[in-house]
């Protein structure tokens, strides 16, 4: 997937649902380091789809606390630090209990919320999604 007004922002997935997924947010995180870079964004233009291509819409909002800054660890090892399996460091990112995000196929997971999480007192079953506002 390629955003022409975002130059050098791409991404890719298995399906086409997936690629819209990874696409949004690696637009999303593209945008949310312009702004914490005090980078303009730029607008948005009307271009024409190149034959053989599709083009759709992705809507998203970001701002820099979106980004992931500070030391970073494979998912792997943040399962080891935490004593977890890797997929449940993967349900604990998708419900926004760590900080962590996916480049190519691999897993990063902010050492500081691994830190946050060690020193939180341990909850009997399952971890639950985050909710905002």
């Amino acid at each position: 997937m390629e955003f022409p007004d975002l130059p050098g922002c791409f991404s890719e997935g298995d399906t086409f649902a997936e690629a819209a997924a990874m696409g949004a947010d690696a637009a999303k995180t593209y945008v949310a380091s312009l702004i914490a870079h005090g980078d303009a964004v730029p607008e948005p233009q009307r271009r024409t789809c190149p034959p053989g291509s599709e083009s759709i819409f992705i809507f998203f909002e970001t701002d820099p606390s979106y980004l992931i800054t500070g030391d970073v660890v494979s998912a792997a090892e943040a399962a080891r630090r935490l004593s977890l399996s890797a997929g449940r460091i993967s349900h604990m990112i998708n419900a926004g209990i760590l900080d962590g995000y996916r480049q190519g196929r691999r897993t990063w997971v902010s050492v500081k919320s691994i830190e946050e999480r060690l020193r939180e007192p341990v909850k009997p079953g399952r971890p639950r999604q985050v909710l905002e506002g």
